[in-house]
């Protein structure tokens, strides 16, 4: 049974019947032929040349054209400051059109740091002329450089099929990252920026070419196995018609091969022992399950009560599995205790604006930190009764379990009290209520993505917010040439100024995206009022915080990076804005069983000094403390594209793939309820007495 593999290194695996083919782009093992037939290195800037100085300017606004100096030996910058984050140089073509570098592998460049602080986080980009960036997930891959070091820094210019990185000498030998690729005919400009930095830098620019073949990348490491994502075929793992080596796969033993592709595990009883199962390389891809079932036949003369642990999960048979009989456990990648923070998440302070911790994760014994598209093994243990015991594995499947929803859910809030349902949207008028939905906002996210009303969609009592390829303006403002036009259209709506609460309880049904490279939120922002803008996050030191109160929060009741795979989504309480002071406290290990119909329905309740996130009307997570937030707020849903990290499933997780495009995030409703002691005159449709200067639609 063939397996799906995707690698953080430029490569396809496919495993068919025992055999493994590695097809690795990139491997630095070019053939004699292929160097003598290699196309001579173009040179992208001839430094020798009187008007070198006119392809060379500053990147963006507010860097000072005097920090950057073109001679006869290259290219220098230099801040005799911090830098703004992105600071740089763009080099251009010197026929003020574009390079065509389509025949190339890689662009490259020598690079030296000449001062005195170590040069972290520098960047070369390449753009086409679409002025579109590689769409990098944000946790880009970066070059260090030690003080008066050089090296040779090179970007690959891979093609479509295939994904290529920042390369070389970065975090560690196996670094990189995803991205898109330019188009290399086309290309208008190379880019050098220190992406943040708080210290003083320069550095020096040096033989700038493009170089290497079409299609090869010269020079990458080899390819890492632990890098390797294996995808089972219809979840199979083990059993019949899988591909199965125990030599390679189990660690730990007694094992030996059993019939129909089962194993046969043999425990020598009176202590727990454990047999570890392992993909064939890296880890499994199991973003498509939320669950492990593994059956067991006893083929001892004991009963024995078998463990199965994925990640930090654990299940063990509910009775002891007699000699002879048949059993299947199932180990859910649903934590067996809630996520809980700590009632007062590192708040102290241990210096001037400083925090112990600026994230807060869920406390040891709660929550997972098993990450479905990352698993690694798979253990089995035996109980600690006296007596040899012999089980035989007959089957691994990784698969969906449905959830059996409570017959309150969407009609009140999870907990008891006075309740008055402020808001039922159910999305079965023809056209969204302007007094109330905005369908257009903010897109801090991605910079390849555009909100335009007509991907809001309403069609048989759902809004579909539609992610497609399609060229256009933000906000489908066309008669602002400041906005540049993005190629791919998505979808937004919101209730900034419009309808706000403080407190309550806010919850919404709604069906996922599929394709790669997606991100739909359902969140909470402040509303300070129009004055203050969107979104209005508390941006005080820490210790002004503390005096003034706790402040403006952004709740992601469902913040959701497709590439996991359509069962896990983060949420998140986010806190004294998003820069110097910003904190947080959530996890991104949520995972969920949807209902027959494949949706999911996400909540939070947001009382005084409590957040606690639902799925399904089961709690998920739980925040007591002074740092929950007090600012009237309102709702958003919106779907870009990217995220804010790389998982080890990068081309996945990273990377749009138009073959896989449209896509929808399918919202059923958004209702609301408050509590009737918690009401003020400022929840529900605006203006309020706060702003008075807003206007009613």
């Amino acid at each position: 049974m063939p397996f799906t593999i995707t690698s953080r290194r430029s490569i396809y695996v496919c495993l068919m019947a025992s055999q493994l083919f590695v097809l690795a782009f990139g491997s630095g093992l070019a053939s004699a032929t292929e160097e003598n037939n290699a196309i001579a290195p173009k040179l992208l800037l001839d430094f020798a040349s009187p008007d070198a100085g006119k392809q060379v300017g500053p990147n963006k606004p507010g860097v000072p054209p005097s920090m950057i100096t073109v001679d006869k030996s290259g290219i220098s910058m230099s801040w005799p400051i911090q830098p703004a984050q992105h600071s740089g140089v763009i080099v251009t073509p010197a026929s003020g059109k574009t390079w065509d570098l389509s025949a190339y592998g890689h662009v490259e460049a020598k690079v030296t740091n000449t001062g005195h602080q170590g040069l972290f986080n520098l960047v070369m980009l390449v753009v086409d002329e679409t002025g579109s960036y590689w769409r990098w997930d944000r946790k880009i891959e970066y070059v260090f450089f030690k003080p008066g070091e050089t090296k040779n820094y090179t970007v690959p210019l891979g093609n479509d099929n295939f994904w290529v990185m920042d390369f070389a000498n970065t975090r560690g030998k196996w670094g990189g990252r995803a991205g898109a690729v330019p188009n290399k005919a086309k290309v208008a400009q190379i880019q050098f920026f220190v992406y943040d930095t708080k210290d003083p830098q320069s550095f020096h620019i040096e033989d700038l070419k493009a170089a290497g073949t079409a299609g090869k990348y010269e020079g990458l490491y080899a390819v890492d196995p632990a890098s390797v994502r294996m995808t089972p075929e219809n979840g199979g793992i083990l059993g019949t018609g899988v591909v199965f080596d125990p030599v390679k796969q189990i660690e730990g033993g007694p094992v030996a091969a059993g019939p129909d592709g089962a194993i046969a595990l043999h425990f020598a009883g009176g202590k727990e022992e454990t047999v570890k199962i392992k993909p064939l390389m890296g880890a499994w891809n199991l973003g498509q399950a939320n669950q492990i079932r593994v059956r067991f036949t006893n083929t001892g003369q004991v009963a024995v009560s078998p463990t199965v642990a994925i990640g930090s999960n654990k299940a063990t048979v509910e009775h002891p599995i007699a000699p002879g009989a048949e059993e299947e456990v199932v180990a859910s990648f649903l934590p067996n205790v809630t996520p809980v923070v700590a009632a007062d998440p590192r708040q102290q302070i241990v210096g001037p604006g400083k925090w112990e911790d600026q994230n807060s994760a869920p406390r040891k014994d709660t929550g997972t930190t098993f990450e479905s598209n990352d698993a690694k093994t798979l253990s089995i243990s035996s109980d600690t009764s006296p007596g040899a015991k012999s089980l035989l594995v007959t089957s691994i499947v990784a698969d969906a379990a449905i959830d059996q929803l409570p017959d309150w859910l969407g009609k009140k809030p999870p907990v008891d009290g006075q309740w008055i349902q402020t808001l039922d949207e159910k999305f079965d008028d023809p056209a969204l209520d302007p007094k109330r939905w905005n369908v257009h906002g903010e897109n801090p996210w991605d910079k390849w993505t555009h909100f335009s009303q007509d991907n809001v969609v309403l069609k048989n009592g759902k809004l579909l917010l539609h992610y497609e390829k399609k060229t256009g303006s933000h906000n489908d403002d066309t008669n602002n040439a400041k906005i540049a036009k993005t190629e791919y259209a998505s979808g937004c709506v919101n209730t900034y100024g419009k309808w706000t609460q403080k407190y309550g309880y806010f919850e919404s049904r709604m069906k996922l995206p599929a394709a790669p490279g997606l991100w739909p939120t359902f969140c909470l922002l402040p509303d300070r009022g129009q004055a203050a803008g969107e979104p209005a996050m508390r941006t005080s030191t820490a210790k002004e915080a503390i005096d003034a109160g706790v402040g403006g929060m952004e709740f992601d009741i469902m913040d959701f990076l497709s590439g996991w795979g359509t069962y896990r989504y983060n949420i998140a309480c986010h806190w004294d804005g998003y820069v110097k002071n910003h904190k947080s406290a959530g996890s991104p290990n949520i995972y969920v069983r949807p209902d027959k119909d494949g949706y999911i329905t996400p909540g939070l309740l947001w009382t005084p000094g409590l957040a606690i996130m639902y799925n399904n009307g089961k709690e998920v997570f739980r925040w007591e403390g002074q740092r929950v937030g007090d600012v009237p707020c309102y709702l958003m849903l919106d779907m870009v594209s990217g995220g804010w990290t790389t998982t080890k499933d990068v081309p996945v997780n990273s990377r749009l793939n138009d073959a896989k495009l449209p896509d929808d995030f399918i919202i059923d409703y958004v209702r609301a309820w408050q509590r009737k002691d918690l009401a003020t005159p400022e929840d529900g449709p605006k203006p309020s007495k706060n702003d008075p200067s807003e206007k009613k639609n």
